[in-house]
């Protein structure tokens, strides 16, 4: 049975590694599988000795009971669910930012697969954070965690109760915000650029961004797509933004050094 003080789990080497690495406070025990190389094993147990996290040795069928049979690569730990992020945190982040600072908002995203893959995507891109609505959106949990390889913990993320109105906070601080959708017939590479302060929204692949908050938004642009899909997914759009955002900004700062 698993312990009262524990409410989440988070599995995957990737996603255990970070939790000990930045997070150890909320690692409450480790499980890791018999069949475990030893060199991953040996890791955890240096880790987790250093940080006095126990760790107990079970049958590889009892992670795969546990984790209802995602791919937990033979570790798992018990975890205290940590505290989100607070907006206003992230504003002074913004703030402090010289020139450039990227937010990635995600609008309604329910599947927590491809919220993890934004969160990844948004940590690797060097984003400040991750907002998204506290109803009807996915919230990083144990696949959360191990679908962003472990960016989940690394990066702020904040739940909001009204999008709209986090949005008009962002904007006058100065934070450009442009949302993705593949109906606008203005591209991402348009001017003005993507670079700079932006809090890039995307949508579910279902409804795409609500309305709202599409009005709320300072432009809309698109992805162009010559294929007949017709929307690309979600966390791979969003990807794209990030990456036109990070071109857009370092394309700024080699111009300035010629």
């Amino acid at each position: 049975m698993k312990d009262e003080k524990t409410n989440d789990i988070c599995y995957g080497r990737n996603p255990v590694l970070t939790l000990l690495d930045v997070a150890p406070d909320r690692c409450h025990k480790i499980l890791i599988s018999e069949s475990i190389n030893k060199r991953l094993a040996d890791e955890i147990y240096d880790k987790a000795r250093r940080l006095s996290v126990p760790v107990s040795r079970v049958k590889q069928q009892a992670l795969d009971r546990i984790t209802d049979g995602a791919s937990h690569q033979g570790v798992l730990a018990y975890t205290v669910k940590g505290k989100l992020g607070d907006l206003s945190q992230l504003l002074d982040k913004i703030f402090q930012a010289k020139d450039n600072a990227l937010v990635i908002i995600a609008d309604k995203i329910k599947d927590p697969h491809n919220l993890g893959a934004i969160i990844r995507s948004a940590e690797v891109f060097g984003a400040l954070g991750v907002i998204f609505p506290k109803r009807n959106s996915a919230y990083p949990n144990s696949t959360v965690h191990k679908t962003s390889a472990g960016a989940s913990l690394r990066i702020m993320t904040i739940a909001v109760s009204n999008l709209a109105k986090s949005i008009k906070e962002l904007q006058e601080k100065g934070v450009w915000v442009v949302g993705l959708d593949h109906r606008a017939h203005r591209f991402i590479w348009d001017e003005p650029s993507l670079g700079g302060k932006l809090a890039l929204v995307v949508g579910s692949e279902e409804a795409g961004i609500s309305p709202i908050v599409a009005k709320t938004c300072d432009d809309i642009r698109s992805i162009p797509m010559l294929g007949k899909t017709g929307s690309l997914n979600a966390s791979v759009a969003a990807s794209i933004g990030m990456y036109e955002w990070l071109r857009c900004c370092n394309k700024g700062k080699s111009q300035k050094s010629r």
